[in-house]
This record gives structure tokens, C-alpha cells and sequence, in this order.
């Protein structure tokens, strides 16, 4: 007797609706207070009607009926899947809200704990279940709209939105958002992007003359986050290389140069002098061509001797081990044309010569001067980034109404 009247106290005037579509019939019963704070049960269970009237698909009960009532009714202090069965059949739904929120701490010093649940009568099972901390300064019933809209969109499946507020130091940069393209910043850098889908997304802001930058902002339902970004510019091609690079190269090819100079015009008369000392130091002596060239040359000049025959003939008055082109060699020679001509063989060489040791000590001095700036410009590169040239740290702050952080990124 004392349950029937219990039952009906708590329905009152509650009829079950018979519904005329296919719409799932779904009520919410009054969240139940541990410890007796009413009003903020009565703003939750507000909250939570108003959200789910909103689900399209779901035929809200208009009965005001709580969790304390219908546990009161059935027995169960801790409703189960068997007792909530029982009043979702006693109540004629499909779905069944329902939940506890309790202090989280004693004495003044408190916020709320919520449990809420999602029953399915059809399975007879809990279906969804969540758990969440209101902080009690923000227990008023407008504040917990969002909190129910996101409890409701969980229950339900339906995807929630919120939007991003990015402030960029570039006016004009598009934004991406998952690959997307969303818009770009005003005159202020600022771009605001609504009903963006929440969880974690991927954003990617680029300008002309500037790097493009990714990062990821965490985007709550019902809530505007603020995601800010700072685009660095492009470094302009870096040439200061070149100097000393150039100068290696002008280097080495006056190095080159100094060798075929010195070396290649002048194998041929080493050539030559090494063949006849090889010849007149054998038993055979010297070839006798080389000696009529030699008593020519001191006799009457030798003008019909090619220029190999004639340094071959200075080279043997000169004597083993003699210097061809010395002024005792020279003078030993038939006067005018032959000393002329022996002048002439002996300043070509001189001049090739110094011609190679000009260009050896300029390929030297520029190879020395291009190493130098090369490995400087290597020095100034690396201490002006305060780290390796070749990486580059980049922290990105991320904030929202819930949540703070900071994105780190390495580019190497």
C-alpha cells in the first residue's frame, strides 16, 4: 500500500505518452544531491531536459520525476540495471537519464562530483555512463547549459561544435583546419572559425614571405578557444658562402695554372738534358750529333739547330752536372746569334719560372683567404641561432576556457 502511494506521488498526473512516430521515448529524472544541495540539482536536471529536448530523434517526458522518487518506489538505494528496468517500465520509456552528484570535500570548501548514466530498456543494460567535477561556483544553471549539451551529445552520438579564435602577427594568413581551408585573418590578424568539430585539430597558417606554421588547438563543444601564432619569416637565400667558396676555386685553378706553367713547357727541355747526361755518362759516350751540335754552336752559332738540338748542344758545353743557362755556359758560345739565341731559351725559362711562383703563391694565398671566410660564415650561422644552424625550436602556447598548454616543435 505505502509503495502504491509513493508511486503515485511521484507520478502525479504522468501519463506515459504513446507515441505516434518513431521517436525514442526518453525521460530525465531528477538528479539526486548525497548530501541535500537541491538547487544545484535542480539546475543540472534543468539543464539536462533542456539538452535532450533538443536531440532530434528523442521524444522528451514532461514529467518532473527524480531519482530519490522512483529509488524510493522500487527499493534500490543504488539503482542497477534490474531496478532501472523496473521504472523504465513502470514509466513507459525506452531511455532513462539519471545520475548523483555529491560534495568533494568537507566543510566549506567544496565543488561537485557528478555520475551520470544512460539506460537502454530495450537491452536492459547501462548503456553510457560519465563522470564529471562542477566547480560549485559554476553550479548556476546558465553555467551548466554547456556542460549538459556536452553530457546529452554523449549520450546521444551527436558530434558537438565549438569554435577557435586565432590571433596571428600576420594580417592576410590563411588557415587551414584538418587540411580544410577556413579563411583568413583580417586587418588585425584575428579569425574566428565557428562550429568547428571538438577534439584535437590540426592547423596550418601560412603567408607570403613567411614560413607556414602547424599546431594544434583542442576545440570544446559549446566553447570559443583561443589558439595564437606567430609566423616567422623566410630566411632570404643565404650567400655568404660564396666568398669563400669562389676564392677556393680561384685558388686551386692558379695553383693549377702554376704547375702547367713550371712543370709541362719545361719537361721538354728536362727531357732532353736528362736523355743526353744518360747518353755521354754510357759507355758509348756522347751521341756524336750532340757533340758536332756543341763545337757548332761555339764555332759558328748553330742558327739551322731546332731549339731542342740547340739546349741540348748548351747543355753538353755546360758539362755534366753544369747549368745550361749560367753566364760561363753563355759566354763559352760562338758571339752573337748563338748567345742570343741561348739568352733567349734561358729568359723563357726564367720567366715561366716566375710566372709559376706568382701563381702558386696567389692560388696558395686565395685558397688560405676562402677557407678562412668559409668556416666563419660556418661559425656565424650556428651562433646566431644560439643552437646548431641546422635546428630550430618552436613553442606555441594553447589555451581554451578548460584548458591551458604548450606545443612544442622541432625543425631540423
Amino acid at each position: 500500500m505505502i509503495r502504491h502511494f509513493a508511486l503515485i506521488l511521484a507520478l502525479g498526473t504522468f501519463a506515459a505518452p504513446t507515441l505516434a512516430s518513431a521517436d525514442t521515448s526518453v525521460i530525465v529524472l531528477g538528479i539526486r544531491s548525497v548530501e541535500g544541495d537541491d538547487e544545484v540539482s535542480r539546475n543540472l536536471t534543468g539543464a539536462l531536459r533542456r539538452a535532450a529536448s533538443q536531440v532530434p530523434g528523442w521524444q522528451i517526458a514532461d514529467a518532473e520525476v527524480s531519482l530519490a522518487q522512483m529509488s524510493m518506489v522500487h527499493g534500490c538505494d543504488e539503482p542497477d540495471a534490474a531496478c532501472m528496468a523496473e521504472i523504465a517500465r513502470e514509466l513507459g520509456q525506452q531511455r532513462i537519464i539519471y545520475g548523483t552528484i555529491r560534495r568533494t570535500g568537507a566543510g566549506s570548501q567544496y565543488d561537485f562530483a557528478l555520475t551520470l548514466y544512460f539506460f537502454n530498456s530495450e537491452s536492459g543494460q547501462i548503456e553510457d555512463s560519465l563522470t564529471d567535477n562542477i566547480p560549485r561556483v559554476r553550479s548556476d544553471i546558465d553555467d551548466l547549459r554547456g556542460r549538459a549539451a556536452r553530457y546529452i551529445a554523449q549520450f546521444s552520438g551527436q558530434a558537438r561544435y565549438g569554435s577557435v579564435r586565432l590571433n596571428v602577427n600576420r594580417p592576410g594568413a590563411s588557415v587551414t583546419i584538418d587540411g580544410e581551408p577556413v579563411g583568413v585573418t583580417n586587418d588585425r590578424g584575428v579569425l574566428i572559425v565557428e562550429d568547428v568539430p571538438e577534439g584535437q585539430r590540426m592547423l596550418t597558417i601560412s603567408a607570403d614571405g613567411y614560413e607556414t606554421f602547424s599546431g594544434a588547438v583542442r576545440v570544446v563543444a559549446d566553447e570559443q578557444s583561443e589558439f595564437r601564432a606567430n609566423l616567422v619569416a623566410e630566411r632570404s637565400a643565404d650567400l655568404g658562402w660564396l666568398p669563400g667558396v669562389a676564392l677556393i676555386g680561384a685558388g686551386a685553378l692558379s695553383l693549377a695554372i702554376g704547375t702547367f706553367t713550371q712543370w709541362l713547357p719545361n719537361r721538354r727541355d728536362r727531357q732532353a738534358y736528362a736523355d743526353l747526361r744518360d747518353a755521354c755518362n754510357s759507355d758509348d759516350g756522347c751521341p756524336p750529333d750532340a757533340v758536332m751540335n756543341s763545337m757548332t754552336i761555339r764555332t759558328t752559332g748553330g742558327s739551322s739547330l731546332s731549339r731542342d738540338e740547340f739546349y741540348g748542344a748548351m747543355a753538353l758545353v755546360a758539362g755534366n752536372g753544369g747549368n745550361a743557362c749560367s753566364a760561363t755556359t753563355i759566354d763559352r758560345l760562338a758571339p752573337g746569334d748563338a748567345q742570343s739565341r741561348a739568352r733567349h731559351i734561358c729568359d723563357q725559362q726564367d720567366r715561366r719560372k716566375l710566372l709559376a711562383i706568382v701563381f702558386n703563391l696567389v692560388g696558395l694565398a686565395a685558397v688560405g683567404t676562402g677557407a678562412a671566410l668559409l668556416f666563419s660564415w660556418l661559425g656565424k650561422d650556428g651562433d646566431e641561432a644560439g643552437t646548431p644552424a641546422a635546428l630550430r625550436l618552436q613553442l606555441s602556447p594553447l589555451f581554451s576556457r578548460r584548458e591551458a598548454g604548450l606545443a612544442a616543435s622541432l625543425e631540423f
